[in-house]
């Protein structure tokens, strides 16, 4: 016999075989029983399909994480944070470790500490430990890891109290449609008029209207991806159909009256996608589709402080202070809390709000609603004049059914937006 390469060197023993690609493959090991033990083992996973190359278990964490985007075939925007999250939240760590060093929930629980030491918010760790695990799940299907580790029981995320939502009073969603410039002020009325997301109202057009048949058709939204401005379907490709009030239909009609709809093309859902076109009845100045951004900290913050929301810009600061609680989602909210009080149903709310789920608009707008204390209290109070009352009766006339004086009727979107 030649001696081959490896003649005299390391380990003694050497396992070849063929992948279930076809490539060969070899292993060396020390003794003779090491060996037959693994060429044993290579025999059954190839058999059952479940064999890794030993090598494929030695990437990194970050390596991998990479190979998962490329999979991925989510939207353009989702795409976006989720290679953001992977760059600035994983890679560095536990990005650098081995696929097979993790294992342990430590490692995991440990990584979620950095998080919560580098003081994100509960909600954004939330968010990155759902991209990591599903990362790692997608390893452990691949048979690179036995296990998920952001399954283990050990694995706790940080909790916080849920803060709720306090919509704004009437009064107020006023003065901020006032405070808006003037052909951006029945885009307001839109939003709590109808309950559209900010993009919802940037994307509308003049031929989502049915003024005959009072309706207005939520088709489409403007998003931005990365820095550029597509439309879109709107969140959750939710396309609805929302009531529209006889004062915001006229609304409307006047804001086309002074501002014209303008036609604008956009590529659809990604930079490089199909150029659309449409006519849409809220655009800036230049007659250009709203910029998210530029609205936001421009013409919505000046809105807020001429509504007295905010302080007016401190001299010599650059920008207006910060509202994270009072974005234009504010008049959505306002929209729903109006509904609510009018007795309207959840399921009719999460249909006009495009929700995905009944359950999500409850769990969002629960302590909304009527409260059971105060139909208790009434239900109560009716009964004990029902009693006075027939205690007071001669006997002669029928028993009055209650006297007291029914409730005040709360108001619609329609009626605040005439007020």
């Amino acid at each position: 016999m030649v001696p081959t390469a490896d003649h005299g060197i390391g380990k003694r023993w050497q396992v070849c075989y063929r992948d279930l690609d076809g490539h060969q493959r070899k292993e060396n090991f020390h003794t003779k029983a090491e060996a037959d033990n693994r060429a044993a083992e290579v025999d059954v996973e190839i058999r059952r399909g479940s064999y890794v190359v030993p090598a494929e278990t030695k990437q990194t964490l970050g390596a991998y994480a990479q190979k998962w985007l490329d999979a991925n075939s989510v939207g353009p925007t989702t795409a976006l944070r989720y290679e953001a999250t992977v760059r600035n939240h994983i890679v560095g760590h536990p990005g650098r470790r081995e696929l097979r060093s993790l294992n342990q929930p430590s490692i995991i629980q440990g990584w979620i500490r950095t998080l919560q030491d580098a003081e994100l918010e509960v909600s954004t760790i939330e968010g990155i430990f759902d991209i990591l695990s599903s990362i790692l799940g997608m390893a452990m299907e691949d048979g690179l890891l036995p296990k998920n580790p952001c399954k283990a029981k050990a694995v706790k995320l940080p909790t916080a109290t849920k803060k709720k939502i306090i919509p704004w009073s009437l009064e107020r969603v006023r003065a901020v449609i006032a405070g808006l410039p003037k052909r951006f002020q029945a885009g307001g009325k839109l939003a709590f008029g109808c309950g559209l997301r900010q993009g919802e109202v940037f994307g509308f057009a003049v031929e989502d209207i049915d003024f005959k048949g009072g309706w207005i058709h939520i088709n489409r939204q403007m998003r931005l991806v990365g820095t550029k401005q597509v439309f879109a379907l709107p969140k959750g490709n939710k396309i609805r159909s929302v009531p529209l009030p006889a004062q915001l239909a006229a609304a409307l009609k006047a804001h086309m009256k002074e501002f014209p709809p303008v036609a604008v093309t956009l590529p659809w859902t990604k930079p490089d996608g199909e150029p659309k076109t449409f006519r849409l009845l809220f655009v800036d100045a230049k007659e250009r589709a709203y910029n998210r951004s530029v609205f936001n900290m421009g013409d919505w913050k000046r809105a807020l402080a001429a509504a007295g929301v905010i302080p007016p810009r401190e001299r010599g600061a650059r920008y207006l202070q910060a509202a994270p609680e009072d974005g234009m989602h504010a008049l959505r909210h306002a929209y729903a809390s109006v509904l609510l009080d009018a007795g309207e149903s959840i399921k009719a709310l999460s249909e006009y709000l495009g929700h995905s789920d009944p359950g999500f608009t409850l769990r969002t707008y629960t302590h909304l609603l009527p409260s059971s204390e105060t139909r208790t209290r009434k239900a109560i109070d009716d009964a004990f004049t029902e009693t006075e009352a027939e205690a007071e009766d001669d006997g002669d006339q029928p028993a009055a059914e209650g006297t007291s004086a029914p409730p005040a009727k709360p108001m619609c979107p329609q009626c605040a937006l005439a007020a």
